[in-house]
């Protein structure tokens, strides 16, 4: 994992605690319990306690003071706080994907603002709204929500920590696009921020970002006098947990340790000193990390440091004891936060091919590609559900835009009839005692006739407004099965091509001269290609093989398909053959074979064919 993946990480549980900072929440509950304590004392404690909770994963916790903090705020009508304690219970919904339950809570809040026009309160329900926006993934919406937000949280000086955080997100933002510049004016912004609140925790990990900010141009230059602010800014963010002490997590400091030291390993030449100070911060980092919640990632982490100088100094048995260690932890976290495992079992399958014990390193490198595979089938149904969260959310979006439209039409005509109700009664004065009864019935008339008109007219318009909904649903669906398909292509063309890949390797492993780096250099290389068209093959017609079947004069064979399909995506004869393991010439052979049993002139070229079927 990338170390600026990793800070990010870090930073959504800032304020997991050490023991000394347990003693603080504990003295937190206690003035809680207080009977000669105030109003506006137990909404702080609300707050911090909740936020404490929140990030150290003990969401039922959180939302017991939550509920508390909301029960105070109705009694006491305060708005502010209301929308305080809702935007956490929002946060903390988000924090375990359920982002279903996300809408009616960002609704609440927006209709406490409306009623009560509090200015804190409209700053912490929009807090809430781009939460809730870069949570799904919309980091161009989010960007454009902030920057209409920070304004107006600028005005408030008492806010100064809701401002450290939107300027933090903004750093994250444009961290993930790697843009050096912007990530670095806001992770700036944020420091200075920090300073002024006071808060230590808030202050290393905003160090730790201008170190990741730093090690852009670091990465471009590879010259080490780049490397100096990025180790200056780490060190910063580490001195803050000595300086202050029970100020800054546990969880935060490990974290900066951690940085620092994957910084010093990737010096060209490491001299005892660095040396000393890595084994160092490794062995503080899992002292640390007894103290926090969610460390397993970061215990592993510290085990590949030592594991790595292990293997610096040829001591493959202290190595490989570590990654064995760091592999038993990783399966005590529920769930399995397997970016970290695949790492470590993918170390564990080299240091075993090193030392010449196959069976050891097939059997982690099959690890891998069920770790792999577990990950990506989670990656997959995260994302469906923020997918479906997005088209809820901008279905319930266009609703309220046409709501909003319909309430100013009715708006309009309302104020059209009432300007014809009074032109009536002027006329209806003047002509009372000669067309007393003749206008009054001409008037009620129009009116029932334009009242049908009108109800007539919105009918047809919701009829119109349904069919159209019925029809982006059901393309919707059409292109979700082609998707389907396409992925169904891709994976069976992969299974394929890895079963055989598998079982040779088996036969070849009975083998004493075969070079198992060559096979596993081999394989890797055929892996890196199959990535880079895996995508190319999910675009193809979902009707690809039925298609090629009716066009062939002969019965195509499950091999003939898949030659077909390489074809198809323009690959030439030696990426055919590295892909099936053949010579190049018997690729050749078989695009011969199959010219023949298309019924092609020799000159006539497969691929151009193939393209041409899918074009018409």
């Amino acid at each position: 994992m990338k170390l600026k993946y990793l800070l990010i990480y870090c930073i959504l549980f800032i304020c997991t605690l050490s023991p000394a900072q347990n003693t603080l929440i504990d003295g937190l509950k206690n003035q809680l319990s207080g009977d000669d304590i105030s109003t506006a004392e137990k909404f702080r404690i609300y707050n911090e306690l909740t936020e404490y909770y929140r990030v150290s994963d003990q969401y039922p916790t959180a939302e017991k003071y939550v509920q508390q903090q909301l029960e105070l705020a109705r009694k006491e009508k305060n708005a502010a706080e209301e929308v305080k304690a809702l935007a956490q219970k929002g946060i903390i919904k988000l924090n375990q994907s359920e982002y279903d339950q996300v809408p009616p809570i960002i609704d609440a809040a927006n209709t406490i603002v409306q009623k009560s026009n509090d200015k804190i309160a409209l700053l912490y329900a929009s807090y809430l709204n781009i939460y809730y926006s870069n949570a799904l993934g919309n980091p161009e919406s989010t960007i454009k929500l902030v920057q209409k937000t920070l304004p107006l949280v600028e005005k408030q000086p008492s806010e100064i920590m809701l401002n450290a955080k939107l300027n933090y997100l903004l750093y994250g933002i444009y961290t993930e696009w790697n843009d050096a510049e912007n990530a670095t004016k806001y992770a700036k912004k944020a420091i200075e921020l920090a300073e002024k609140s006071g808060n230590k925790n808030l202050l290393s990990s905003a160090y730790s970002a201008l170190a990741i900010c730093y090690s852009f141009r670091y990465e471009k230059t590879e010259d080490l006098k780049d490397l100096k602010p990025v180790i200056e800014m780490c060190k910063k963010a580490i001195a803050l947990y000595h300086q202050f002490p029970g100020h800054v997590s546990a969880h935060v400091h490990a974290m900066a340790l951690l940085n620092l030291t994957n910084y010093y390993l990737s010096y060209p030449k490491m001299t005892p000193e660095i040396r000393s100070e890595i084994q160092t911060n490794a062995n503080e980092i899992l002292n640390l990390t007894q103290y926090t919640t969610l460390n397993q990632g970061m215990q592993a982490g510290a085990l590949g440091v030592l594991s790595n100088l292990a293997s610096r100094d040829h001591n493959d048995a202290l190595a490989e004891q570590y990654l064995l260690k760091a592999e038993q932890i990783l399966l005590t976290q529920k769930p399995v936060y397997y970016h970290v495992m695949i790492n470590v079992v993918k170390n564990l399958a080299e240091l075993y091919a090193q030392q010449k014990k196959y069976q050891k390193a097939f059997e982690y490198e099959s690890k891998v590609a069920e770790y792999s595979h577990i990950l990506f089938d989670e990656g997959q149904a995260e994302t469906a559900k923020r997918l479906e969260a997005q088209y809820q959310s901008q279905k319930k979006e266009s609703e309220l835009k046409a709501l909003t439209e319909k309430t100013a039409s009715l708006k309009k005509e309302k104020l059209l009839y009432i300007g014809l109700g009074i032109i009536g009664l002027i006329g209806a004065f003047f002509m009372f005692l000669s067309y007393h009864f003749k206008l009054r019935y001409s008037i009620e008339r129009e009116n029932k006739l334009d009242t049908e008109k009108h109800e007539a007219e919105m009918q047809i318009k919701l009829q119109e407004e349904e069919k159209a909904r019925l029809k982006a649903e059901q393309e919707l669906l059409t292109l979700q099965q082609q998707k389907l398909q396409s992925e169904v292509l891709a994976s069976h063309l992969h299974i394929q091509h890895k079963n055989k890949v598998l079982q040779q390797l088996q036969t070849q492993l009975s083998d004493t001269d075969i070079n198992i780096h060559q096979v596993v250099k081999g394989e890797n290389r055929v892996d890196n290609d199959f990535e880079k068209i895996r995508f190319t093959i999910q675009e193809l017609h979902p009707d690809f093989f039925k298609n090629i079947n009716e066009r062939a004069r002969q019965k195509l064979t499950a091999l003939d398909l898949k030659y077909c399909a390489y074809m198809y995506l323009g690959m030439d004869t030696k990426q055919i053959a590295n892909l099936l393991n053949v010579e190049p010439k018997s690729v050749r052979m078989t695009k011969y074979r199959l010219k023949k049993k298309f019924g092609l002139d020799e000159n006539t070229a497969l691929e151009i064919f193939f393209q041409r079927i899918f074009s018409e």
